[in-house]
């Protein structure tokens, strides 16, 4: 077992790997009574076309989430949430566009909860009934999502601003995905995509870390694992123009919402990597639009806006920078907010205030196990590996670097989607 010391945090990471791939990634947090374990697959709902060998396959959209919900169900009848609730354990599971990860919280019997989730996950039981029954529940999942005003501005922005990519399709796929889903698209993806050197295991909480590595390395000794299918997901070609700069849906709200979106080139930010970019972008808006900036205070005052707040994200080869706003007033506000992405601005002293408060906050992150362990997943998945000098990068970021960023930052490719109160709310 490799020990890594989180430079500047005072941490310990223990890392580990089965003889079939299963990076094992463990935190020990002796001060708390339970412990939380993820077992995630990188697999998730845009992976709906890939390769194996010269051979090409495909599977509707909304699989990777279909497969979620059945691999709960086991062979004897049972499924997966009755054996955490009898044991006085919880356990879930969710889908995101890149992943699935399969989450166990447990105060006691660790061994025996760590097998079985294992075992649930790594030892399927499909048939053809349970792939039709399973339909119903998740087309009212899907209902659901729709009636949401957020997944309806989130999905309703990724479908303005994509044409090819996949981030614009719902997780759980389309009514008319669910229901053309076949036993043999389920079995075709889990036999792809589900196995050891394709998953990794993180455990974060009080527990003693050989124990666990043990635990996990005597199963996969009594496994038959199969060879690695290594498929190779489809590339996305994804074109610089957006598909729509303006668009207004009705949904179930009483004040209008808005989501602003800006679609720019990875390309243009250089050399800086995923992850100061990333904290850089952070930085900017949360300066420019969070609760201490000035414009929200001016906007506030004025009672202009009900909220307003800053995501980005980095997909294929695009940056994206999201502005949602609740506001009586989209269309004195909307122009506001255009500019104000425009002439985005950082001073030196706000700067060292914002990187001081985010270097307390990493260090927060350290009492919640939880916390801790969506943090490894999000590393693992963006970066490939646990960040062991993280502090060291938060603390390499100069003023420059953001003022690079800000002359980056093109305004373009912008798109709105305005959600509207029904005349019937």
């Amino acid at each position: 077992m490799k020990e890594i010391k989180l430079k500047g945090l005072q941490e310990t990471v223990y890392l580990d790997e089965t003889d079939h791939g299963l990076p094992i990634i463990l935190w020990v947090n002796p001060h708390v009574r339970g412990y939380y374990m993820t077992l995630s697959v990188k697999y998730g709902s845009i992976d709906t076309e890939f390769q194996i060998g010269k051979k090409n396959y495909s599977v509707p959209n909304g699989v990777a989430h279909f497969l979620e919900h059945l691999n709960f169900q086991e062979e004897d009848g049972e499924d997966a949430q009755t054996f955490y609730q009898q044991n006085g354990s919880d356990v879930n599971a969710f889908t995101t566009f890149q992943y699935t990860s399969y989450e166990v919280y447990g105060r006691d019997d660790l061994k025996e909860n760590l097998v079985h989730l294992l075992q649930f996950v790594t030892t399927p039981f499909f048939n053809k009934k349970m792939v039709q029954n399973e339909k119903n529940i998740i087309v009212e999942e899907n209902k659901m999502d729709l009636d949401n005003p957020g997944n309806a501005l989130y999905y309703g922005m990724f479908q303005n601003l994509f044409k090819h990519d996949k981030h614009k399709n719902y997780i759980t796929g389309t009514k008319e995905d669910i229901m053309k889903t076949t036993l043999d698209d389920i079995v075709l993806a889990y036999d792809t995509f589900y196995h050891p050197s394709n998953m990794f295991l993180v455990v974060t909480g009080n527990f003693n870390p050989y124990e666990v590595v043990t635990i996990v390395k005597d199963y996969f000794k009594e496994q038959n694992v199969l060879p690695w299918k290594n498929p190779k997901k489809k590339e996305i070609r994804e074109p610089a123009k957006i598909i729509k700069s303006y668009e207004e849906i009705v949904g179930n709200v009483e004040i209008p919402k808005i989501r602003i979106g800006i679609k720019i080139p990875r390309k243009v930010f250089h050399e800086k990597s995923d992850y100061k970019l990333r904290l850089i972008l952070s930085f900017l808006l949360n300066h420019n639009f969070g609760p201490t900036s000035d414009l929200y205070e001016e906007l506030i005052t004025k009672d202009l806006i009900v909220s307003i707040g800053g995501e980005k994200s980095i997909i294929g080869s695009y940056v994206l920078l999201f502005l949602n706003v609740e506001t009586k007033y989209p269309d004195e506000v909307l122009p506001i907010l255009k500019q104000a992405l425009k002439t985005m601005k950082m001073t030196e002293k706000a700067f060292k205030r914002k990187l001081h408060s985010s270097l307390a906050n990493m260090v927060l992150t350290y009492d919640d196990i939880t916390e801790v362990n969506m943090a490894f997943q999000e590393q693992i998945m963006n970066y490939g590996e646990i960040l062991e000098n993280q502090r060291d990068l938060f603390e390499s970021i100069t003023l420059q670097d953001v003022k690079e960023v800000i002359r980056s930052i093109s305004c373009k490719e912008i798109a709105v989607v305005v959600l509207k109160p029904s005349t019937s709310s």
